[in-house]
């Protein structure tokens, strides 16, 4: 099996996951802090793409 098939289906379980995780979290919050922690979530990714697609841009450009 290719690594390339590995990538795909771990993708799959991530989403899987990440709608496990979605859904045993929202049974604990109200409305209101499962909006911040929604926000909160959604900003920490965002960064953490920015960061991720900095440092590529710094190791393609020394490379």
């Amino acid at each position: 099996m290719s690594s390339k098939n590995n990538c795909s289906c771990a993708g799959f379980d991530l989403v899987g996951l990440s709608s496990s995780l979605a859904f045993l979290i929202s049974n604990n919050f109200d409305s209101e802090d499962l909006g911040i922690l929604a926000a909160f979530i959604t900003s920490l990714g965002d960064n953490l793409a920015l960061i991720a697609a900095s440092k590529a841009s710094c190791e393609s450009k020394n490379k």
